[in-house]
């Protein structure tokens, strides 16, 4: 029996979902050969096929939707032509790990109990504090028993939102309203990025930042010290388009790029805008998504060709 993914389930939801409902099923026992704390490439590819989404826009799409590498897909370098870096299908690069803690919020359980029958678990909630749609607090506790969701049961704690906890289940709970703007902003960023239709190039977006950011310091809107940082962020944010790294995304360069783009813009969508207005081209997400990455050909100088 091969479910439905939903609209943004992570993957490990999707596969726990799998093991709930029927783990002696031939999906289950192919999808066992994935590593219940990483998300490797290799993993996605399993899905992937599962899916019948093996190919290179459906394996994209598969990482654009479900997985967080959104956050860096959308800003490519300069002169790239695919929505990826680096050939991930069949690679050991990490897309998600477990000691980045699930989080749950009520309001989108009852939601998905009303429409669909069943919960399941947002890629978003596992990289911000608050949801972006309920302003509810996220929780990493069992809002019954007090425990660390990851210590609750099978899948690290995946199967609470099935199973309950002592005879009460989550939608029988009630949230709680955040407070803080800055994490209300900082996840409604997050989610801007991770459902943009656009695609930047990083140098673009970062030169816009610092310009607007250099602008208002001279206009006394900000301070020195915050401009300081500003750039010391920016600069830290180039560090997505190192391949070399075993963990795609970095959630520390996301962290960066969205707290500028909270101070300066206040949202994702009004930094497009103002790109918008200059000669930086955006380039579409989707079209992206459909060439296959390859690796840009290597020229030798003459004393050094092969022979």
């Amino acid at each position: 029996m091969l479910l439905a993914i939903q609209p943004h389930e992570s993957l490990r939801s999707f596969i726990e979902r799998h093991f709930y409902l029927a783990p002696r099923s031939p999906e289950s026992i192919k999808l066992k050969e994935i590593s219940r704390y990483y998300m490797r490439g290799q993993s996605i590819g399993i899905i992937a096929d599962l899916l019948g989404m093996s190919d290179t826009y459906g394996f994209n799409r598969l990482l654009h939707e479900h997985t967080s590498y959104s956050q860096v897909g959308v800003f490519p370098d300069f002169d790239q032509r695919s929505y990826t870096r680096k050939i991930y299908k069949d690679c050991y690069t990490r897309f998600e790990t477990e000691c980045q803690l699930a989080g749950i919020c009520i309001d989108c359980v009852k939601e998905d109990i009303d429409s669909l029958g069943f919960p399941y678990w947002r890629r978003d909630h596992r990289y911000v504090e608050v949801c972006a749609k309920h302003n509810t607090i996220l929780l990493r506790q069992c809002p019954v028993c007090g425990r660390d969701i990851r210590y609750h049961g099978q899948g690290y704690g995946h199967d609470l939102l099935w199973t309950g906890c002592k005879g009460r289940y989550i939608h029988h709970c009630e949230s709680r309203k955040n407070t803080s703007k800055y994490k209300l902003t900082f996840a409604k960023i997050f989610a801007e990025i991770g459902e943009s239709h656009f695609a930047v190039d990083l140098e673009s977006a970062i030169a816009q930042l610092a310009g607007k950011a250099t602008k208002i310091a001279m206009e006394r809107l900000i301070t020195e010290e915050q401009l300081i940082a500003i750039n010391w962020k920016l600069e830290r944010f180039r560090g997505i388009s190192d391949t070399s790294l075993d963990y795609r995304p970095d959630g520390r360069y996301s962290q960066s790029i969205i707290e500028v783009i909270a101070l300066l813009y206040g949202s994702f969508a009004a930094l497009i805008y103002s790109l918008r207005d200059t000669d930086n081209i955006l380039q579409s997400v989707d079209d992206l998504m459909r060439i296959e990455y390859r690796e840009a050909p290597r020229y030798y100088s003459s004393s050094l060709s092969p022979k």
